[in-house]
């Protein structure tokens, strides 16, 4: 079981903290590519993603000590959320799938706004094995700017989900630190590679802290359009190009499944 320590007690002093991927200080070129303008012409991503810490809790799992791409076989992904992901979806104008596409991923959106993290367990009920396609090779989540208040459950909840996805490369998002409650879930994500060595955290709570009137809209969470694209050259510097990315070859963008907008979003 997926088990948080407190701030009292903390880790083993012998093990490394968890570095997190921060696309700034991690960019092969030195900087982040400006969000593109026109989609037919999408910037290669970076290639560097720092190692995960390997636990002891899940030894089934390794650590992912570069681009995702380069750990995988497959090229299917599984992107699973709540407002911030669904606006990255093609039907609310978000460019993800595209980015993604043209390096190679075959990539499904399954987010839906104002959705809490219980959400993520009737996605991966219903899409974990495809009745219409191969299994997913990553699998990117991102929860808790929809939040009960209830912290121990939603550690619960998140553990469990990540048990389902190990051993499998997984991404986990950080949140806009619009209040308390964010920052206290950013904890629990920041400490995520220690006990699963394959998740790799990005850090979207950095980028929106050093340019929230640009990323965000209003006092967020919900991302602007620029937040959008920006948020999916995240993910394709973390993911890298498969290797048909890399032919020139591109992926595919699935159809969504899950596409139920009609929740309140607070």
């Amino acid at each position: 079981m997926f088990v948080v320590p407190s701030a009292a007690c903390g880790f083993d002093e012998t093990s490394a903290p968890p570095r997190l991927f921060n696309v700034p200080d991690t960019v092969a070129l030195g900087q982040l590519p400006e969000p593109p303008t026109d989609r037919g012409s999408i910037p290669a991503p970076p290639t560097t993603v720092p190692a995960s810490v390997a636990p002891t809790t899940t030894p089934s799992s390794r650590p992912v000590a570069g681009a995702i791409a380069d750990v995988v076989v497959g090229y299917r992904l599984l992107l699973v959320g709540d407002t911030v992901m669904a606006a990255t979806a093609p039907r609310n104008g978000g460019i993800m799938c595209d980015v993604l596409s043209d390096f190679g991923w075959t990539v499904e959106i399954a987010a839906e706004p104002g959705r809490f993290i219980e959400f993520g367990h009737q996605v991966l009920d219903q899409r974990l094995t495809p009745t219409d396609g191969d299994p997913w090779d990553v699998v990117a989540v991102m929860f808790g700017n929809h939040f009960d208040g209830d912290l121990d459950g939603f550690v619960r909840q998140l553990g469990t989900m990540l048990e389902r996805l190990s051993p499998r490369p997984t991404i986990v998002y950080t949140l806009s630190e619009v209040n308390d409650d964010a920052v206290a879930i950013n904890d629990v994500i920041r400490e995520l590679p220690r006990s699963f060595p394959s998740v790799v955290v990005v850090d979207w709570a950095a980028a929106t802290e050093a340019r929230p009137i640009d990323l965000l809209d209003g006092d967020g969470p919900q991302v602007t359009e620029e937040g959008s694209e920006l948020l999916a050259l995240y993910s394709a510097a973390a993911l890298g190009k498969t290797p048909r990315g890399e032919l020139g070859e591109p992926g595919e963008c699935l159809p969504s499944v899950l596409v139920d907008d009609s929740a309140i979003v607070l």
